[in-house]
C-alpha cells in the first residue's frame, strides 16, 4: 500500500485585525486569523505522523520589533497561537513544531487530495494605550520540514521530503479615533418667574485617543428660534436658555468657531491622550442660563435634547 503528501512554502497574503477604535483596544481583546503561514502539502496518509515527523516554523520579527508598530512608533502586543486555542502560543524567534499535539493531523494538512495550508491565530493584549494610524508587524517565516511521505506495508516508511524554505508574513491593525464622553444632564429646577432660574455650572468630560487633535460641538436641540435655544412644554410653550463656554458669556455651538478645541479645555488642554482614567480626562466647563429678557411662560414641564459632537 502507498500514499504521498508533498508539502511546499508559498507567499502568504497579510492578516488584519481591521479598523479597531482605540477604546478597544485598550479595552478588549482583538482576535484574527492568518489563513496560511505559507506551508501548503495535499495528498493523503493512511495513518497519524509518525514521531520522528516534523514540521517547525520559527517566526522571526523583521526589524526586531516585538508587535505591531504604529506611526507614532506605539505598540500593540499580541501573541501568535498554532491552534485557535490559548494552550497554543507560539513565542517569536523559537522554532515550533506543528506536527506536535497532533495540530497538522486535527487540520488534516495531510490526508486529502486538495491543498490545504497552516493558519495562524492571533489575540491581542488588553494594555496598549495608543495612537490612531496603521500598525503593521511583518515576520520572516523559516519553515523546516521532515516526514514520511509514503507508507508501505507494516507502515514502513517509503521516502521522506526534507527541505527548508522562508516565506513572510505581515500583520496589521488600524486603530481609529474615539472619546469616551461624560455629559450630566442640565436641571434648572423650579422657579415662578424667568429670573428665578439659577445659572447651572456644570462640565464635559472627554477621554480621546492619544495624541488626537479634535473640537467640541454642541447642537441647537430641537426648538431653535432667534439663535436661542429653547425647552419646550407639552402644552407647546417655550423657555429660552442657553448654554455658555466656560464660566463666561459666548454661546457653545456646533459651527466653525462656536466649537471648542482640544486645546480650548479648562482642565488638560491640548491633544488627547486616551488613557481613560477620570485624572488624564479633558474637562471643559460651562454655564447654562435661562434668559431672563424673556416672558415667563406657563407653568410646566420643558424639555431639550443637545447633541454633542467630536470631529477629529
Amino acid at each position: 500500500m502507498r500514499a504521498q503528501a508533498l508539502c511546499q512554502v508559498l507567499a502568504t497574503t497579510p492578516a488584519t485585525f481591521g479598523l479597531v477604535n482605540s477604546t478597544l483596544i485598550r479595552t478588549t481583546v482583538q482576535t484574527t486569523t492568518a489563513p496560511s503561514a505559507g506551508l501548503s502539502c495535499t495528498g493523503s496518509l493512511l495513518t497519524l505522523l509518525r514521531s520522528d515527523d516534523s514540521f517547525k516554523a520559527t517566526f522571526t520579527a523583521n526589524n526586531g520589533t516585538t508587535g505591531l508598530v504604529g506611526p507614532t512608533g506605539d505598540v500593540i502586543l499580541y501573541t501568535l497561537y498554532a491552534n485557535n486555542s490559548t494552550s497554543y502560543p507560539i513565542t517569536r524567534g523559537q522554532p515550533y513544531d506543528f506536527a506536535r499535539n497532533g495540530i497538522i493531523d486535527a487540520l488534516g494538512l495531510l490526508g486529502g487530495t486538495s491543498p490545504k495550508t497552516v493558519p495562524i491565530y492571533l489575540r491581542t493584549q488588553m494594555t496598549s494605550n495608543v495612537a490612531a494610524g496603521l500598525y503593521q508587524e511583518t515576520f520572516t517565516v523559516a519553515w523546516s520540514i521532515d516526514y514520511c511521505w509514503g507508507l508501505g506495508l507494516g507502515s514502513a516508511c517509503l521516502g521522506r521530503q526534507v527541505f527548508n524554505a522562508t516565506t513572510t508574513l505581515t500583520i496589521n491593525l488600524t486603530v481609529t479615533n474615539d472619546c469616551q464622553i461624560s455629559s450630566p444632564n442640565i436641571v434648572f429646577g423650579s422657579a415662578p418667574v424667568v429670573s428665578g432660574f439659577a445659572t447651572v455650572s456644570q462640565n464635559v468630560n472627554l477621554a480621546c485617543t492619544k495624541g488626537s487633535a479634535y473640537t467640541v460641538g454642541l447642537d441647537d436641540g430641537q426648538n431653535v428660534a432667534g439663535g436661542r435655544r429653547r425647552m419646550k412644554s407639552s402644552a407647546g410653550n417655550y423657555l429660552a436658555y442657553d448654554i455658555f463656554k466656560s464660566g463666561g458669556g459666548v454661546r457653545w455651538g456646533s459651527l466653525s468657531s462656536a466649537r471648542r478645541a482640544s486645546s480650548d479645555a479648562d482642565i488638560n488642554p491640548g491633544n488627547g491622550n486616551g488613557s481613560g482614567s477620570a485624572a488624564g480626562s479633558q474637562v471643559f466647563n460651562y454655564n447654562a442660563r435661562v434668559y431672563t429678557d424673556q416672558a415667563t411662560p406657563p407653568a410646566g414641564d420643558y424639555l431639550d435634547s443637545v447633541i454633542l459632537d467630536v470631529q477629529f
